[in-house]
């Protein structure tokens, strides 16, 4: 057999094998790493995910915790797993955000992740405590322009921290930033006088809002949100410029086979189409995913150039 046979009849080979095994899978439990505490949004939406894929896949699915690092212990972990689709991950935006600040990760989101597909998606709000008088988006702008304000993040090159800066930045207004440990802690500071506002996902925020302990500010990007339609949106003050969404993805291991993430991808829609993973995602403020594989991918890493750039134009580093 000549080379250029024997190279075709290898690439037939490894397709077929990939093939095979997405139909199998799975045939064990399989594992999904959600790299925050137990009780956020994110953990909360990863556990959903598990109980539904377990209930179409017929095998345990555990959603297992590994927090730290803002969430990189987790996503290290994920990325020296076998890319089997046994071990899976769901995580936020940071998997954009970290690049772009974190020179040292243990990891290439590029070569060592696989982007299988968006499990739930809502814009960025900003709410506000109540140092703030401004009624109305324009309202703050000016209140901005008039005094000193202080926004609270997550902690320096979250999502919270570059969808602050680039609200700054295509509002025109001067703020200080204050970084705590996490979004729990941004959002007690908040509250507790020592920060005039945050930024975060709806389902982080709104049950903050709904309380009363905060109010809603505004909705990062173009249009209201259907599902808070009594939001303004950052558009309509004049601020353009922002059009970036919170998200949670699922994720595997780098170099995982086409025909497996593919399998996976239609499985996860599945999923989100039941009507207690609607009810869970409603409940939050979020909306399901329905993008493919490559779609998600593109998404994550548009977002990586995004916040790259906007580090080397604001300064951003990692402290």
């Amino acid at each position: 057999m000549n080379t250029k046979l024997m190279s075709s009849a290898i690439l037939a080979f490894v397709v077929a094998g990939g093939a095979a095994m997405a139909q199998t899978f799975p045939d064990k439990p399989v594992t999904i790493i959600v790299p925050y505490s137990g009780g956020g949004s994110t953990d909360l939406i990863g556990r959903q995910l598990a109980h539904e894929l377990q209930e179409i896949w017929g095998q345990p699915v555990v959603a297992e915790n590994r927090a730290g690092a803002g969430s990189m212990i987790g996503t290290a972990y994920l990325s020296q797993s076998a890319p089997d689709g046994y071990t899976l991950l769901v995580n936020t935006p940071a998997m954009a955000t970290a690049p772009a600040v974190q020179k040292d990760l243990p990891f290439d989101v590029m070569t060592d992740i696989t982007p299988i597909g968006m499990v739930a998606t809502s814009p960025y709000m900003a709410v506000a405590g109540a140092a703030v008088n401004a009624t109305t988006f324009a309202e703050f702008i000016d209140e901005a322009k008039a005094r000193p304000m202080f926004f609270a993040t997550a902690g320096v090159g979250t999502s919270s921290h570059f969808t602050e800066e680039l609200l700054i930045q295509q509002s025109g207004i001067t703020a200080d930033i204050v970084h705590f440990s996490s979004g729990g802690d941004a959002q007690v500071n908040l509250m507790g006088g020592h920060a005039d506002v945050y930024i975060s996902n709806t389902a982080s925020v709104m049950p903050y809002v709904n309380n009363g302990q905060v109010k809603a500010l505004v909705i990062l990007g173009s249009d209201r949100y259907e599902l808070l339609p009594d939001v303004e949106a950052s558009a309509e003050a004049g601020v353009a410029g922002i059009d970036v969404d919170s998200w949670v993805g699922l994720f595997g291991p780098g170099d995982m086979d086409p025909a497996l993430v593919e399998k996976i991808n239609a499985d996860l829609h599945t999923a989100l189409a039941s009507e207690s993973f609607q009810k869970v995602l409603a409940d939050n403020f979020v909306l399901a995913g329905n993008d493919t594989a490559a779609e998600f991918k593109d998404q994550v890493y548009s977002e990586i150039d995004l916040w790259k750039k906007l580090a080397e134009e604001r300064g951003i580093v990692a402290q």
